[in-house]
């Protein structure tokens, strides 16, 4: 992973706590692509959600998507591709559930509401994300499965892999985008941390995020993204003994170079040990 995180204690704990900004950053509303609705095959290939989106096959869960946006981010439709390993291409986001409709205008009608639902979840549980639904044409609705795809993407950037259950244990995380609260995590060195299974032993759990001064540099981010999360999201207030528990914290160029500035904050054993087992 490009991140890397400062390993000293953080200073004081304090009571308050300003989390909740993971929350505020993942429930972006939800948006759909409509365009190219109404237009006819003409006997071009096909392509499900009109020739502006782009896609030649249906979306399927667990596919990993490309987009380019005409403007500004999540202004107008974009034109989505496929990452097939959802990795090797930076992906923008990943198709998180589909719903099914009795036709393309009620797929229009129905999907933003209920990809909204389908996505809630996992929107809360990452710090910088937004919904987009991807609807298909009148003309090729059959082709499309009769459903409208839920993605998930990157709220100001790329995601660079898998969000959710599509995560494998053991996997490293490329950047912190795909990192989410309550994810059990192995930190092997400060460039590879790689997401563990809660019910064994573990290094660090994390608990929330907060947004750091954007006029911080990454490397100034790095040395003080601890204490950030020791004010913002202490652990304290999540049951964990201040005695043996101490925050920390995980930064990546990825929220530097999209403009988010989000840290990640864990909670780790402040002797270094192992975690598992009677955590609260």
């Amino acid at each position: 992973m490009t991140g890397q995180r400062r390993r000293t204690r953080p200073r004081a704990l304090q009571a308050a706590v300003a989390g909740g900004l993971g929350l505020v950053l993942a429930l972006g509303g939800v948006w759909y692509a409509l365009a190219d609705r109404a237009e006819g095959s003409g006997g071009a290939a096909a392509a499900p959600y009109g020739h502006t989106v782009g896609l030649a096959e249906p979306l399927k869960e667990g596919d990993c998507v490309l987009a380019d946006w005409p403007g500004p981010r999540f202004t107008g439709t974009p034109r989505l591709a496929l990452d097939p390993t959802c990795r090797d291409k930076a992906p923008d986001g990943q198709v998180m559930g589909l719903v099914e409709a009795a036709s393309a205008e009620e797929a229009g009608q129905v999907a933003p509401g209920r990809c909204e639902e389908l996505t809630r979840e996992i929107r809360e549980r990452l710090a910088d994300v937004r919904g987009f639904a991807v609807v298909p044409t009148r003309a090729e609705f059959e082709v499309a499965g009769r459903r409208a795809a839920c993605l998930v993407l990157g709220g100001r950037g790329p995601v660079y892999g898998p969000l959710g259950s599509h995560r494998r244990l053991g996997s490293a995380f490329a950047d912190t985008a795909t990192m989410q609260r309550r994810d059990c995590l192995d930190a092997r060195s400060n460039r590879d941390v790689r997401l563990a299974s809660c019910e064994g032993s573990y290094d660090e759990q994390v608990l929330g995020f907060t947004r750091l001064d954007a006029g911080l540099t990454l490397t100034q981010a790095r040395t003080r993204s601890d204490a950030a999360c020791a004010r913002d999201v202490s652990p304290t207030d999540y049951g964990f003994d201040p005695s043996v528990y101490e925050a920390g914290s995980w930064t990546s160029e990825g929220s530097w170079n999209s403009g988010t500035h989000f840290a990640v904050c864990t909670v780790r054993k402040q002797n270094g040990g192992t975690m598992g087992g009677d955590e609260p």
